[in-house]
């Protein structure tokens, strides 16, 4: 049986509308419905919380679903968060945007400039694309993206004060 199915059945078991599951799991009710109608899998956070709240195994809830078990295995890649893709995407192209600025012999006080204003920009793409009570689920790929950008400008003027204060 497929886990759109078991949730279903567990979800009018427990009297629940799909609006009322989706508030609990603080997702959208369209993702309750997609799920049951086989659309698209939970991920594993909302597998474990929809066994959570109905009180059954995951065993339970996705044995039988080769599909949704498919989804879990272990493929070997590298899977970072969001916070994670920020941090370390930021890190990584701040220092090649400022090797790259250096090359074409930007002045300091340009590239300084510049940061400043594309990570004021990106600080306001990061806070305009938050959903603040779920903050770790609530980074979109658009936030993700301008927190990128910020760590990248943040890095810049960091390295820069540095490579200002060893060559000044």
């Amino acid at each position: 049986m497929k886990i759109g199915l078991k949730l279903q059945q567990q979800r009018i078991l427990h009297n629940m509308s799909q609006n009322d599951l989706a508030e609990k799991l603080h997702i959208s009710r369209q993702s309750i419905s997609k799920w049951e109608n086989g659309g698209s899998l939970p991920s594993f956070s909302n597998v474990v919380a929809i066994s959570d709240l109905f009180e059954i195994s995951l065993d339970e809830l996705i044995r039988g679903d080769e599909e949704l078990m498919d989804k879990f295995k272990d493929d070997g890649k590298i899977r970072l968060t969001h916070v994670e893709t920020i941090i370390f995407g930021g890190i990584g192209l701040g220092i090649v945007l400022l090797i790259i600025l250096k090359l074409f012999k930007i002045p300091n006080d340009i590239i300084e400039a510049g940061v400043l204003f594309v990570a004021f920009a990106g600080e306001l793409g990061i806070l305009m694309n938050l959903e603040w009570r779920y903050v770790n689920r609530s980074l979109t790929k658009k936030a993700v993206f301008f927190g990128v950008i910020v760590m990248a400008m943040t890095v810049i003027n960091l390295l820069l004060s540095m490579w200002i204060g060893f060559t000044g």
